[in-house]
C-alpha cells in the first residue's frame, strides 16, 4: 500500500496510558451492553485473527485489518470491542511480525472515536503497529482507500475487513466487491436479516435494498408470506451475490438465533483461499455456547447443522455416502471435499467418518490403495479409499 495516503485522524504512537477503562465506560452514554451473539462473534473474530495474523505477517511485508463499524472499543462491563480483539490478537504474535500492519477503524460517532482513541492509548504498541481510526461512513472511507490505490496502480496488501454493520443500508455489494477484487482479501459480513425482514416490504427503502443486494431480486422475496421462506430466500440470495457478483469462491454463512429462537443476523465469510476457509471453520467450531444464542452453520438450508451441539458424525457420513457411494477418491479428495462442500472440518473426517464407516458390519468402505505398512483406522497420505 506504499504511496497510498489514507487521511490520518489519530496514530497513538506506541506509549502507554493504562486506565480504568471499565469505570471510564460507565460514564458515557456510548456505550452498551455485550449480547450474548455478539460475544460469540467475537470469538469466532478472535479466533481467527489468531490464525490469520501469523500466517499473513510471516509471508507478507504488510497486512491490513479494516473494522467499517468499529464502536467505542469496549462494552458497559469492560469486555472488549472489535478493534481492541484485533488490536490484542496481534500483539499475542508481535513478535514474530517482522513486517506492518496496518489497523483502519472506522467510526461515524464522534463520542465512539473518541473512546475508542482512550481504549487503543491504554494499548503499548509496537512501531510497526500502524493504527488509524477514522471519522466518517464505512462505504466512503473505504472507498477512498481504494480509489487511492485504483489510482496509484497498486494492490490492497493481504486484508482481513470486519463488515458489521447496526443496520443494514451502509454495506453495499458493490463495496464488497472492490474490496473482493484484491486477490488477497478476505471479508466477514454481518448481515442483519432481522431489520431486513423488518423493512423488506417498506416500499421506502429499494435503493437500500438494491445497493445491499446489488440486484432487485430481493423483491421476490419479500414477496414470500412464509417467513421460513423468505429467510431461506434472502440468505440464498445474499450469498448467490457474493459468490457470482463479487467472485469469491469460497463463501460460508453462520446463523445467530437468540433464546427465542429467531434469526438475528447471519455471518458471511468469503475468501479465495482454501487455507483461509480452514481457519475459519477452525474458529467457528471452537466457539463456546453462551446461552444467550443458538449458532449454526447455515450455508444448505436443507442441512443446517448446530455448531454449539459438535459435530454430527451420522450426518457426515451420509453427505460422503450421497457423494462418493460407488466412487473411489484419495484421502486429500476427501479432506478436500469436507473443507469446501460440508459444514465440518477435516479433522473430523477420519474419526467421525472413515474409522466407523471402515469398522461397520459390513464395512462402508475399504481401503484399496495404501501403504503396505498401514494401520488399520489410519489414512496416511496417498491413501485411496473406495466406498461401497
Amino acid at each position: 500500500m506504499s504511496g497510498v495516503s489514507i487521511p490520518l485522524v489519530w496514530k497513538w504512537p506506541g506509549t502507554d496510558q493504562s486506565g480504568d477503562l471499565a469505570a471510564m465506560a460507565k460514564r458515557l452514554d456510548t456505550i452498551w451492553d455485550l449480547e450474548p451473539h455478539t460475544a460469540a462473534k467475537h470469538a469466532i473474530l478472535r479466533r481467527y485473527l489468531q490464525a490469520w495474523i501469523p500466517i499473513l505477517s510471516s509471508a507478507h511485508q504488510r497486512i491490513v485489518y479494516i473494522d467499517g463499524f468499529a464502536g467505542p472499543g469496549i462494552y458497559s462491563r469492560g469486555e472488549d470491542g472489535s478493534p481492541v480483539i484485533a488490536l490484542k490478537s496481534a500483539l499475542a504474535h508481535a513478535q514474530r511480525i517482522s513486517g506492518g500492519m496496518l489497523f483502519l477503524f472506522v467510526e461515524t460517532d464522534p463520542k465512539r472515536k473518541e473512546n475508542l482513541k482512550r481504549c487503543v492509548s491504554s494499548l503499548t504498541l509496537p512501531a510497526n503497529f500502524d493504527v488509524r481510526i477514522e471519522l466518517g461512513e464505512c462505504e466512503e472511507v473505504i472507498t477512498r482507500l481504494l480509489d487511492g490505490l485504483d489510482r496509484a496502480h497498486a494492490a490492497l496488501a493481504p486484508t482481513f475487513a470486519f463488515l458489521d454493520p447496526f443496520g443494514f443500508s451502509h454495506t453495499s455489494l458493490a463495496l464488497v466487491q472492490r474490496l473482493m477484487s484484491h486477490q488477497r482479501c478476505e471479508v466477514l459480513i454481518t448481515f442483519m436479516y432481522e431489520e431486513i425482514n423488518r423493512f423488506l416490504s417498506q416500499e421506502q427503502m429499494p435503493d437500500n435494498f438494491n445497493g445491499l443486494f446489488g440486484c432487485e431480486a430481493w423483491k421476490e422475496c419479500s414477496r414470500l408470506a412464509v417467513p421460513s421462506e423468505r429467510k431461506r430466500c434472502l440468505r440464498q440470495l445474499y450469498q448467490s451475490q457474493l459468490e457470482q457478483h463479487a467472485r469469491i469462491p469460497y463463501v460460508r454463512s453462520f446463523e445467530m438465533a437468540n433464546q427465542r429462537d429467531q434469526t438475528d443476523y447471519f455471518l458471511f465469510f468469503g475468501t479465495r483461499s482454501i487455507d483461509g476457509l480452514r481457519k475459519m471453520k477452525e474458529a467457528m467450531w471452537k466457539v463456546d455456547e453462551a446461552g444467550g444464542y443458538r449458532f449454526s452453520d447455515a450455508t444448505d438450508p436443507d442441512q443446517i447443522v448446530l455448531i454449539g451441539t459438535g459435530p454430527d458424525g451420522r450426518d457426515l457420513r451420509q453427505r460422503l455416502t450421497d457423494t462418493y457411494r460407488g466412487k473411489t477418491a484419495s484421502i486429500d479428495e476427501l479432506e478436500k471435499f469436507v473443507i469446501e462442500k460440508t459444514p465440518y472440518r477435516e479433522t473430523h473426517l477420519r474419526r467421525l467418518a472413515l474409522i466407523p464407516m471402515e469398522s461397520a458390519v459390513p464395512p462402508q468402505l475399504a481401503v484399496i490403495d495404501a501403504a503396505a505398512s498401514r494401520r488399520k483406522s489410519t489414512y496416511p497420505a496417498g491413501t485411496r479409499i473406495r466406498f461401497v
